[in-house]
């Protein structure tokens, strides 16, 4: 068995703000469902990276107990340079300011408009 991609899909109250945040950090909307109140779902990409956002009502209806106890999640991203993404990133409620961790990767970390905690990472170079 061989797993070729994962994507994960965040849930939100409102999808429409999500863009806006991804959209700052060079990722675009490529794909749009429309809902009764806005967007029920997106998928957001930059040919190298792709998440999914649902409403939480689009997926109860979907499968109500299929996110029963689902929560806000945390998507750690690796990028090439973390001074590429620092000034998109101050435009965000902070959760970790920058830091340099043990093993040498440069993040920070922030919150999306869903709740969500995103971790930019910029690694260190391979030796």
């Amino acid at each position: 068995m061989r797993l070729n991609k994962a994507t994960p899909v965040l849930i939100a109250d409102d999808i429409e703000p999500c863009s806006q945040f991804w959209s700052e950090f060079g990722l675009e909307c490529t794909l749009e469902v429309p809902g009764d109140n806005g967007l029920m779902f997106a998928i957001f990409s930059n040919g190298k990276s792709e998440l999914m956002y649902q409403t939480r009502a689009s997926a109860e209806l979907d499968e109500y107990n299929a996110i029963e106890g689902v929560g806000k999640s945390i998507v750690y991203v690796e990028v090439s340079s973390i001074a590429d993404i620092r000034e998109a990133a101050s435009r965000h409620p902070l959760v970790k300011a920058e830091h340099t961790t043990p093993y040498g990767a440069k993040e920070i970390y922030v919150r999306d408009p869903a709740g969500n905690v995103i971790g930019f990472a910029e690694l260190p170079a391979a030796s």
